[in-house]
């Protein structure tokens, strides 16, 4: 619960409006271009990949064996990540650790994020938020529609902007909370449903509307609640009911040219086939059914794929800065997902020409020798060669090579041996390095 928010609304609200905002789009509103417009982060308070992921299965505490939800919309397309966990299994702790890629993130001091990160390149920052996040996160936000109160019904989502938002944003969540009401008005765990169908229109209304590049991000939390409230067997009615909505969403980002990125902060446990569930206290925040949570990333330049391997909570800010072409001087502690279905080399330090070969084929040339740069190139190992040096690259992220910096020449068969030995290094300690990418084939 926040504390001070009253405070915080005045400190938004003061000032003059500008023009930057909301408006309509023209249909068919996607630039087309080779970048996103903005991205979205869908954060499902308390979905556990073990109930919707068909890799994994979910068990209680003693042992019970319990179901799982399909969603369609959420696993049937994108770069779907197999194994993800969270640091902290707890709402407004992890949360903090998504938006600044640190797993030491204190929710009351939050530092740098993803949001400076992306008002820094001229995004907007926008938030639909249902509950468990600070003032701090908050604060972070251009304009946020922010739910302090956990109940489903009777709680008013409150929104607040910077003194230099525009009056049609401002009108445009004054509206949706105002229909808010409307969507809580059923009783029962179609209520549940219906509260996170809320922030998920919201935010699909919103992706049609917003004028400029922005960064938007959404908290739903009635998954959480019923597994809280009710016990298993409506946490996943509840979860099943968010397969619409999401296929809606992902829609509308993809008619708009946006990255939508679909997660939770922590799974649920439930003690047997009947009971309530937990996630944070110590007998359930050390179980994988409250550890393991999904993502899945859409939009334009995201491969289709299943990345095996163990990855984190911390990998996700700087993924989508990355997919945003934003940089940053900062060192995270998180890794880059492979998930692009392209990557640039740079290529310094090149005395002369630089020439650029895959499988004993040229495949591009750059002339001079300042930087030379090759965008858009496949997952692959690639040959480079530059004033008599030869340098095998494997190229699974944007790169940086220095050739100054490399001393001798390397040959495919040197680089062949190096992969090998780092292959069976890999093996023996249980796969723990091995990414596994299962290509998806395009079903149409």
């Amino acid at each position: 619960m926040i504390r001070s928010f009253p405070l915080f609304l005045l400190l938004l609200l003061i000032g003059s409006y500008s023009a930057d905002g909301v408006a309509e789009k023209a249909v068919g509103g996607a630039t087309g271009g080779e970048h996103p417009s903005g991205a979205v982060i869908l954060v499902v308070d308390g979905l556990g990949a073990s109930y919707v992921y068909p890799e994994h299965s979910a068990y209680a505490l003693d042992g019970s064996p319990l179901g799982s939800a399909v969603l369609f919309n959420l696993t049937g397309g994108g770069a779907r990540v197999i194994d993800v966990r969270v640091p902290v299994p707890e709402t407004g702790q992890s949360h903090s650790v998504l938006v600044t890629g640190s797993s030491q993130a204190d929710p009351d001091f939050l530092g740098s994020t993803i949001f400076d990160a992306a008002r820094e390149g001229g995004y907007l920052c926008v938030a639909v938020l249902q509950r468990g996040d600070s003032l701090e996160m908050l604060k972070k936000q251009d304009a946020v529609l922010y739910l302090g109160d956990n109940s489903i019904h009777g709680a008013e989502p409150v929104p607040g902007f910077r003194g230099n938002m525009s009056e049609d944003l401002c009108r445009f969540l004054q509206a949706w909370r105002d229909r808010f009401a409307w969507y809580t008005s059923i009783y029962g765990t179609a209520g549940y449903s219906e509260y996170n169908r809320w922030g998920i229109d919201v935010a699909a209304d919103l992706v049609d509307h917003l004028d400029r590049p922005f960064l938007l991000f959404v908290n739903v939390g009635a998954v959480d609640s019923a597994a809280h409230n009710l016990g298993p067997d409506e946490y996943l009615k509840v979860i099943k009911a968010l397969d619409a909505p999401i296929g809606n969403l992902t829609e509308t980002c993809r008619r708009n040219n946006i990255i939508l990125v679909v997660t939770a902060d922590h799974g649920m446990v439930f003690p047997g086939k009947k009971g309530k569930g937990g996630h944070a206290s110590p007998k359930y925040a050390e179980r994988l059914e409250s550890l393991r949570v999904p993502l899945v990333f859409f939009g334009p330049g995201v491969d289709k794929l299943n990345l095996g391997g163990r990855w984190s909570e911390v990998d996700i800010a700087p993924t989508v800065l990355n997919l945003l072409g934003i940089s940053r001087n900062v060192t995270w502690e998180g890794r880059l997902l492979p998930i692009k279905q392209s990557y640039d080399l740079r290529v310094v330090g090149a005395s002369g020409d630089v020439l650029l070969y895959q499988g004993g084929a040229q495949v591009a040339k750059s002339f001079g020798d300042q930087e030379h740069n090759f965008d858009g190139l496949p997952l692959g190992i690639y040959t480079v060669e530059a004033g008599g040096k030869s340098l095998d690259v494997l190229v699974n992220g944007d790169q940086l090579i220095d050739l100054a910096e490399k001393g001798a020449t390397q040959t495919h068969a040197d680089i062949k041996k190096i992969l090998g030995v780092i292959l069976i290094l890999a093996i023996n300690l249980a796969g723990t390095l091995i990414i596994v990418r299962i290509i998806r084939k395009d079903k149409k």
